[in-house]
């Protein structure tokens, strides 16, 4: 079995022949490309040089004679030309081929108009007519007549005879190079390897106590001594980090145990008042059904029905709030107004307003106001601000919804004039079922659980609820979203 030693030098073996396999690959297409622009610039002027020798086209008959001559002559200068004369829709006129070559006779124009054009990029590729599937470079003149274009000169600068010289050569100088590079890198990393791992290594001790006393923590049982050689002191460390992370999860997990415990304990408690209350009123008109009058059992049922209100509010809040913990809630990301919506939900609350003698302003901007969010949590966390912020408020006070933008980001902030939150009770106002001592009886209604899935919600969105307040003068809670891109 092979040490983590001689792993981690076959790993780095391997790492670095990947490396030269990519380089080489990078290198040949480098060569290629250079090879390509180089060949093109010294020969673009090959086909203007036929093309202005003698007449090729006039009136649209070629030349055929003509053509062969200059091919030849071309052919003089650089031996692996193919020359083509072509029509002014790229229909191969004349070739100084063999008559039965096979041909592809439509050559694409678009690369032919780039190369005529003056500081076009080079290298520029086109067809082969003798292999339709391989782009070459090229060379490629106007001919006129009288002053009009009757076609074009196409020469491709690297012909069959190029292709295969190169072909030959390259198999050998591929097999030399990389035969020469692989024993290079394999002896270069092999060095390497055994050089720094040997250094990086360290007994196994210091790693096999942990282990014991970790499996000792975890199982009970004392494992039985490592007796192999060694490994990397950084596996150590790694274990060591790994050791303290579990054991922070697990004091999450206790954690939340303790919360969990403390919420059913806080539930317990606001599902037994109403339930209790429900049930002393219904008591009450079954036994005295007849001492009572029309007003009393009316008084009786109103009284019993804001109970069951109260216990269903709680229990929906807390189906939501679970699903919330549970992250089963899918924000579902849409784009929308912002300040509509703010405008909107005003609208359902100034009844609620309006009977406790509470001001409710809405500040918003004009213009546009979009924002990329879940719109129904976003209702819901508008909802529960505005509703708290009501219930806190006394007669006669104030409730502002203001929206305002700042940078990219547009900031939502509902401020009352209510009787505010104490330093103290701050930290506390988003845990489940906490009420503030200063509360009034009013808010004793509500389930407790608004501020907590408002946080929960905004946490979904990647935003943070804040908020400031003042004994006396009031309370405000703002958060932001960002602006859309």
């Amino acid at each position: 079995m092979r040490s983590l030693t001689q792993k981690l030098s076959l790993a780095l073996m391997a790492l670095f022949i990947i490396m030269g396999v990519v380089l080489a690959f990078i290198t040949r297409h480098a060569s290629v490309q250079y090879n390509l622009e180089v060949t093109q610039r010294l020969n673009e002027s090959i086909a203007m040089y036929v093309a202005d020798e003698e007449q090729l086209i006039a009136n649209g008959v070629h030349n055929e004679a003509a053509i062969n001559r200059l091919a030849q002559r071309a052919m003089v200068i650089n031996p692996t030309v193919e020359v083509y004369l072509l029509d002014n829709e790229g229909q191969i006129l004349s070739h100084n081929l063999p008559a039965d070559t096979d041909l592809q006779n439509q050559i694409p124009l678009a690369n032919i108009h780039a190369f005529l054009q003056p500081e076009s990029k080079r290298p520029l590729l086109n067809l082969d007519p003798r292999s339709p599937g391989k782009d070459k470079a090229f060379s490629a003149a106007k001919v006129t007549y009288q002053g009009q274009q009757e076609g074009y000169v196409y020469a491709i600068l690297g012909g069959q005879t190029y292709e295969a010289l190169a072909k030959d050569i390259s198999k050998n100088w591929v097999l030399k190079v990389a035969v020469a590079s692989i024993f290079v890198v394999l002896i270069l990393a092999y060095l390497i390897g055994v050089l720094v791992f040997r250094k990086l290594t360290k007994p196994l001790s210091h790693l096999t106590e942990h282990v014991r006393q970790f499996q000792t923590a975890m199982t009970g049982n004392k494992p039985a001594t490592n007796q192999r050689g060694d490994e990397i002191k950084t596996l150590d460390l790694a274990f060591g980090q790994m050791q303290k992370k579990i054991k922070v999860q697990m004091q999450q997990i206790q954690s939340a145990d303790q919360n969990r415990r403390d919420l059913i304990t806080h539930v317990s408690h606001d599902l037994r008042t109403p339930l209790a209350s429900i049930q002393g009123y219904v008591d009450t008109l079954r036994i005295k059904d007849s001492q009572l009058d029309q007003q009393q059992r009316q008084q009786f049922l109103q009284t019993a029905s804001k109970h069951c209100t109260r216990l269903n509010q709680l229990i929906n809040d807390l189906f939501e709030l679970s699903k919330l913990d549970a992250l089963a809630v899918k924000p579902s990301i849409e784009q929308f107004s912002l300040s509509e919506l703010i405008q909107d939900i005003s609208m359902e609350f100034k009844l609620m307003a309006k009977q406790k003698n509470v001001a409710l302003k809405v500040d918003i901007p004009n213009g546009t106001t979009t924002v990329k969010a879940d719109i129904g949590l976003m209702q819901r966390v508008l909802e529960n601000l505005i509703m708290n912020a009501i219930k806190h408020t006394p007669k006669g006070g104030q409730v502002l919804l203001k929206l305002a933008q700042q940078a990219d980001q547009y900031v939502v902030i509902v401020r009352d004039t209510g009787r505010g939150i104490s330093q103290e009770e701050l930290p506390f106002i988003f845990d489940r079922l906490y009420r503030a001592e200063n509360s009034s009886q009013q808010s004793a209604n509500s389930s407790g659980l608004g501020l907590a899935i408002v946080k929960k919600i905004l946490e979904l969105h990647k935003s943070k609820i804040k908020v400031t307040s003042r004994l006396k003068k009031g309370t405000q809670f703002s958060f932001q979203l960002p602006v859309p891109v």
